[in-house]
């Protein structure tokens, strides 16, 4: 298959994209009195600020992380974290869908190898039946060397076995009153009746094919993720017991009767199509005349394809492109008011498409913290709140006619509290100036005063000056940050570099941080 390298450089990108800036607060061993507090604050705190899912239902926000998954019942100013479960031993969150009290968490995680790289592996999966009371797990959906064939009508169609973890991540998970389905990068789009002991594999059409049934003759029928990207899943979306669809990175396909058969929508067989053949997410908008599906569509490295966001409100039939050129990963709906988290940022249109906005810069004055990353992998609505999520931490504005959206921010940004000026850690620790920057936290400690940072190598040289007599008010906690270069703008060495903080005429705090590209 012709494009099947680039989609695994372009997998890799995003798997990195979503779980490498493990931006998570410095832990440390609390044992005085004193400190007990503070350890309450943490613990209501998100996991980890590298947001990949968001899910809402009535007033609990499930949110999935690169540290695991934790709920809110109060719009996100406290946390339960359930990041020390055991189930969740491999806390990174690939992909999660709650129904009900009902929570499914696909796990896995980047391995580092020398022959390929970083790989990603899938962990298999976490659920409750009880929003979290108690927690099951399932492993990753794997085969025998023996299962290569499936019956499928008349036709006995044969499967390349996928026998390993490795490259075989869940992106999408959708759970229904009677199933769960699964949207996986190798081992393709599977159905499991009886809470993931046993998996169905669906058969789906081929490049070659726009459609499939099982009432087809299907002589020699070969189901390998190696020949065909439309058998390489990111997503799925149930529209009801009948009608599914999934995403791959070779098109759009529906299924009218449950998965049994399936039409093929790409850039290419369809008058009124899409722009782009990778589908990292489908979700449907309930309206009043019906549902319509949006899809956040991917260049698969094909010449003429580029990013956009589509939708269709006649089951596939036309599409439109109201987003073109926009990098999306997730979608979340208020009535007729559709948003769209996407590497540019956070889009919001109310007339179906037709004009958007955007977040623009996203900063939170009671708290200090700033939003410097644009990407945002996930957004949830409750009530008249809106949230999204990025490597960078959750984020929250009030949208409704007495609130313009975006006008007014709230960043929560888990870190842990040092308490006093003379006080101070840097988070993540280690960092890769390269995916990711690293956090100063320090406390002001008064109502107005200034803040000059400074950087040195080992050798105590000084390499950066990141403030300099800053005014900074409010006596609270705050993050500064460091882009991991020197003052002439180059990326320093991999090494040991010390940092020193000082307020206003006081005594500098003194920090250390581990640089590693």
């Amino acid at each position: 298959m012709k494009r099947f390298p680039s989609i695994i450089l372009l997998t890799a990108l995003l798997v990195l994209r979503l779980f490498s800036p493990e931006i998570y607060a410095q832990t440390r061993l609390l044992s005085t009195p004193s400190l007990t507090a503070k350890t309450d604050v943490v613990q209501s705190q998100v996991p980890s600020n590298s947001i990949s899912q968001i899910m809402t239902r009535g007033t609990l926000l499930w949110i999935g992380t690169g540290k695991g998954a934790a709920r809110s019942s109060d719009g996100g100013r406290t946390f339960v974290s359930f990041r020390a479960a055991p189930q969740f031993a491999r806390p990174g969150i690939f992909a999660m869908d709650v129904k009900g009290d009902t929570v499914w968490c696909a796990t896995g995680y980047v391995e580092e190898t020398e022959a390929a790289g970083n790989v990603q592996t899938g962990a298999g999966y976490t659920y409750s039946f009880d929003n979290g009371a108690t927690w099951h797990s399932a492993p990753q959906p794997l085969d025998a060397q023996s299962d290569t064939a499936v019956i499928y009508g008349a036709n006995r169609i044969h499967f390349l076995p996928i026998t390993v973890p490795e490259q075989n991540v869940t992106f999408r998970v959708d759970v229904t009153d009677s199933a769960v389905w699964v949207a996986s990068w190798s081992s393709g789009l599977r159905k499991s009746t009886d809470n993931g002991a046993t998996w169905k594999r669906t058969v789906l059409p081929s490049d070659s094919l726009s459609s499939i049934s099982p009432n087809d003759s299907l002589s020699g029928y070969v189901v390998d993720p190696r020949l065909n990207n439309n058998f390489l899943l990111f997503s799925v979306y149930v529209e009801s017991p009948s009608v599914v669809w999934a995403g791959s990175a070779g098109g759009i396909n529906r299924s009218p009767d449950g998965g049994a058969s399936w039409s093929k929508f790409t850039a290419t067989n369809e008058l009124n199509h899409v722009l782009a053949n990778w589908v990292v997410a489908i979700r449907g908008q309930r309206r009043p005349t019906g549902t319509r599906i949006w899809t956040a569509n991917w260049p698969a490295a094909t010449t003429g394809e580029t990013f956009s966001v589509s939708c269709t409100d006649d089951s596939g039939k036309t599409w439109k492109n109201p987003l073109i050129g926009v990098k999306a990963y997730d979608f979340a709906f208020r009535d007729s008011i559709v948003y769209v988290a996407a590497d540019q940022g956070l889009f919001r249109s109310s007339d179906g498409g037709v004009s958007w906005e955007m977040s623009g810069s996203i900063a939170d004055p009671v708290r200090g913290n700033v939003i410097t990353s644009t990407s945002f992998f996930a957004a949830g609505i409750m009530a008249d709140t809106v949230f999204a999520g990025n490597a960078d931490g959750l984020v929250r504005t009030v949208d409704n006619a007495a609130n313009l959206f975006g006008e007014k921010w709230d960043v929560l940004r888990t870190n842990q509290p040092v308490g006093s000026p003379s006080a101070t850690y840097s988070y993540p620790n280690p960092f890769s100036p390269k995916r990711e920057i690293v956090r100063f936290h320090y406390n002001i400690g008064q109502a107005s005063t200034t803040v000059t940072i400074e950087v040195f190598d080992f050798g105590m040289n000084r390499i950066r000056t990141v403030l300099r007599d800053a005014p900074r008010t409010g006596a609270q906690e705050r993050d500064e940050t460091w882009d991991g270069r020197d003052q002439s703008g180059s990326l320093v060495p991999n090494g040991v570099y010390f940092y020193r903080v000082t307020v206003g005429g006081g005594n500098p705090a003194w920090g250390k941080v581990m640089v590693i590209q």
